[in-house]
């Protein structure tokens, strides 16, 4: 039995993730390009002159324009506020270092949504900067506009994406050899000389990608630029794809618009790819960290630098998060648990309580499959010859590159054509759920399976060790935390998704993200921030959690 087992288990799991990848992606995509308009029959959704026709616009080609301008921008500021940052993990140890780089998940972890909620919180016209303005200059309005422009748009985008570029430049800084800076010194070589003719281009691989991911991003962003950006003048690619499917019912728009979108996206994607081959490990000795309480007691002036960094930082990245949660609490200039008492409240129109066991569910279900479907795709990526292998994970890395709104507008079409009443609107929330999931749990999992020590399998085969018994007693304990953390990944996106889900539910699935969404729409604040809480407790609570408990199998 186990024999059979052995040998039918890995060709399962190929196939299962095969079938979920090329029908749960691929095949939605492709019946909605290549389709036909369900208001026009016999029309085909895709058509040149329509393709034509809107290039020809101005106002389109301006909205593409804008799309590619708050992009780059975004992706430019997050890398010259998150620069700072990696140069202070590189060359600085303090207290809190460890929860500084787990910062750098914010923008998987926080739901966009959030992002807004917060945004709105803390820089909008009412909020606490501007309010803290008017109290120190006895203002009667509030000074400074920061949202509903382009500027809200960058405050959202950086605010969500600095960590980021500040961990992954980070991680490639610190592997630089101390041999570089030992010899500049040597030389008689500036610090500045240094950074500029020897760290940068060492760094300068890490700094590409770190822009490339981010402008991928931001060119995806849906819920940031639709509140934030003030209106009709800041409409980008992504707002116009929902207006056009959702509103217009224009889904010839719709998908010129889609092919567009992706064309740019996969453009991206190579581009980061092929930035992320050129970072080559550097297993060399790095230069030991510093203590940085001792500088500054010390009065150098760059470790003041790095804490006048980290100050602005941690008040820039944690002070939005601490106005929902004060939001939440308060009510007319008084504290109070009312928002919540509301939530949890015992009524019949409660829809809090479904939100809240759908966004459960939902994750649940979705995190098993997109470890399923990962497991499966990994056994089909490690079986095919090395020349192809590049290729088919450029394949299997394509739905991170795919707008969320795009895949849930190929979704939408599919369950109005095929699936609407035949399967359950959670199954279906699930698989989108897990197959965008996948792409990161794929990229969690692959350089610990990698890592694994090639004569281990030839030892299990010259002393015959079962195959599932290798793998239970050998590969399990090694791959277990980095299993652990990719599940709690990918169970911790679905909670916060909210543009895929926002295309195809209705009112028999909520989940926390849509009635967040539904109490800003009706500018219920404290309502939202309550629900905020609840979702951001459950997102960061529960990645916190897998990891500890990862960090105990080590």
């Amino acid at each position: 039995m186990s024999q059979l087992l052995e040998r039918l288990l890995p060709g399962f799991l190929q196939i299962l993730a095969m079938l979920l990848l090329v029908g749960g992606f691929y095949l939605p995509l492709l019946l909605f390009l290549g389709g036909q308009d369900p208001l026009q029959p016999g029309v085909s959704v895709l058509r040149l002159d329509y393709l034509l026709e809107f290039l020809a616009d101005p106002w389109n080609l301006r909205v593409l324009g804008f799309s590619l301008e708050q992009a780059f921008w975004s992706a430019i500021l997050s890398i010259l506020l998150g620069l700072p940052g990696a140069w202070l993990l590189t060359r600085y140890d303090f207290p809190g270092r460890a929860a500084l780089q787990r910062f750098a998940y914010l923008p998987f972890l926080l739901p966009s949504i959030l992002v807004v909620l917060a945004m709105v919180l803390f820089f909008g016209n009412q909020g606490w900067v501007n309010q803290t303005l008017m109290f120190l200059f006895q203002l009667e309005e509030p000074p400074v506009q920061f949202l509903y422009s382009l500027n809200g748009i960058l405050l959202g985008h950086v605010f969500y994406n600095f960590p980021l570029a500040m961990r992954l430049i980070g991680d490639q800084w610190e592997r630089i050899s101390a041999k570089y800076a030992l010899a500049a010194r040597m030389l008689g070589h500036s610090t500045p000389h240094n950074f500029f003719r020897v760290t940068l281009p060492l760094i300068l691989p890490s700094v590409l990608g770190a822009f490339a991911l981010i402008f991928l991003l931001c060119l995806n962003s849906f819920a940031i630029i639709l509140v934030l950006g003030g209106g009709v003048r800041h409409t980008t690619i992504e707002v116009l794809i929902y207006q056009l499917a959702r509103i217009d019912l224009d889904f010839s728009g719709a998908a010129v618009l889609s092919l567009l979108q992706s064309g740019l996206a996969i453009l991206t994607l190579l581009i980061l790819l092929k930035q992320h081959r050129k970072q080559r490990p550097i297993r060399q000795q790095s230069l030991p960290r510093l203590w940085l309480p001792d500088h500054l007691r010390q009065r150098r002036p760059e470790a003041w630098l790095g804490l006048v960094w980290l100050v602005a930082a941690l008040t820039f990245g944690l002070g939005p998060l601490l106005a929902i949660v004060f939001d939440s609490l308060r009510q007319a200039d008084a504290f109070t648990w009312d928002a919540y008492q509301v939530l949890f409240a015992e009524r019949e129109n409660n829809r809090f309580f479904s939100a809240l066991w759908n966004s459960f569910r939902i994750g649940l279900t979705s995190a098993l499959l997109a470890s399923l479907l990962g497991a499966g795709l990994l056994i089909w990526l490690e079986r095919v010859p090395l020349r192809l292998r590049a290729g088919l994970e450029g394949l299997i890395l394509l739905p991170m590159a795919f707008s969320t709104v795009v895949f849930g507008v190929a979704w939408f079409h599919l369950n109005q054509s095929w699936l609407a009443g035949n399967v359950s609107l959670f199954w279906i929330a699930a698989a989108l759920h897990a197959i965008l999931g996948c792409p990161y749990w794929l990229r969690f999992v692959l350089p610990t399976w990698r890592a694994i020590p090639a004569q281990w399998h030839t030892e299990s085969k010259i002393l015959r060790i079962p195959r599932l018994r290798f793998w239970s007693m050998v590969l399990w304990p090694w791959l277990r935390p980095t299993l652990l953390l990719a599940f709690g990944f990918a169970f911790a996106l679905s909670l916060g998704e909210l543009n895929s889900i926002l295309m195809i539910a209705d009112e028999t699935v909520r989940t926390l993200p849509l009635e967040i969404y539904s109490a800003l729409s009706g500018y219920r604040f404290h309502q939202a921030s309550a629900v905020g809480v609840v979702l951001l407790a459950m997102s960061v609570g529960l990645f916190l959690l897998v990891e500890r408990t990862a960090l105990l199998n080590r």
